[in-house]
């Protein structure tokens, strides 16, 4: 049986901004990296388990995507939903970054974005 795919406001401004940059420097490269998003995780919804846990955590798991951008998700096996929490250029302090967006989440909309735990 297929997970659900839950997609936290901070990988939703993720996806946002990595699309931005990339249209900037070539249009297609951005509807290539929306398009490997939705196939990929189009897959993980088959095979949750599929990607290496990130640096020991045993929470996140960590998906390469094109363009150097890792896509960081959590298995919330309870209620059998794959729940994305970030989409990080690769090339950053990836502990730093994950945590600067949870930040910036709470403190715009008011919500935690379910990060902080790292």
């Amino acid at each position: 049986m297929a997970y659900k795919l839950e997609y936290l406001p901070s990988a939703s401004i993720d996806i946002l901004e990595a699309e931005a940059v990339l249209y900037e420097l070539s249009p297609s490269a951005a509807d290539k990296f929306t398009q490997a998003i939705k196939q990929l995780t189009e897959t993980l919804c088959e095979y949750p388990m599929l990607y290496q846990v990130f640096d020991d955590n045993d929470y996140f798991r960590s998906m390469p995507l094109p363009y150097k951008y890792r896509l960081f998700y959590h298995i919330a096996e309870e209620i059998e939903t794959i729940k994305i929490h970030r989409i990080i250029y690769g090339v950053r302090n990836l502990d730093a970054a994950l945590l600067e967006r949870a930040a910036k989440v709470e403190k715009e909309y008011g919500v935690p974005d379910g990060i902080a735990i790292l």
